[in-house]
């Protein structure tokens, strides 16, 4: 599923100029329409965390969900697997936040991704040997826990 999702925010790289929206806020669960899956539940959020450590070689991003929303959280990767699918098939009108558009434009670059699936949520592995591109995932990361911050996230 991770799979399907990803490749098509890459494709999606490839159709939208990362430069478009420097004012746009990081993560968007109203209008981007990979995010807005997890707003589907309004108490979903609020009971899953999702953290970016640095590793030395890239980041980890840990998704925990409480088990009384774990079926949400399933059908909110399901939601998103689904957007993915209609942007494969050619659908141009898929609406994206920032965290989402950088997230494709990583996968682009050659960036290595690795989905751990785990019984409480999602591990996922990003990581490169290459000076450029570990530079940008550390700013992806950096610039996705400050989008947290903004929503009153905690890590």
């Amino acid at each position: 599923m991770k799979a399907i999702v990803s490749g098509a925010l890459a494709i999606v790289v490839l159709v939208f100029s990362p430069a478009m929206a420097q004012d746009k806020p990081w993560f968007d669960t109203k209008n981007c329409d990979f995010c807005k899956q997890f707003a589907k539940d309004p108490q979903l959020l609020e009971n899953m965390i999702w953290e970016y450590h640095d590793i030395s070689n890239g980041l980890m991003i840990i998704t925990a969900v409480k088990p009384e929303f774990k079926a949400s959280y399933l059908a909110a990767q399901e939601g998103m697997e689904k957007v993915a699918q209609e942007m494969a098939q050619g659908k141009q009108d898929v609406k994206m936040c920032e965290h989402c558009r950088t997230y494709g434009a990583l996968m682009m670059s050659g960036v290595k991704f690795e989905h751990v699936p785990a019984g409480v949520g999602d591990i996922m592995i990003m990581t490169s040997e290459k000076p450029e591109l570990l530079a940008q995932i550390k700013d992806f990361a950096a610039r996705s826990r400050e989008g947290q911050a903004k929503m009153g996230k905690k890590e």
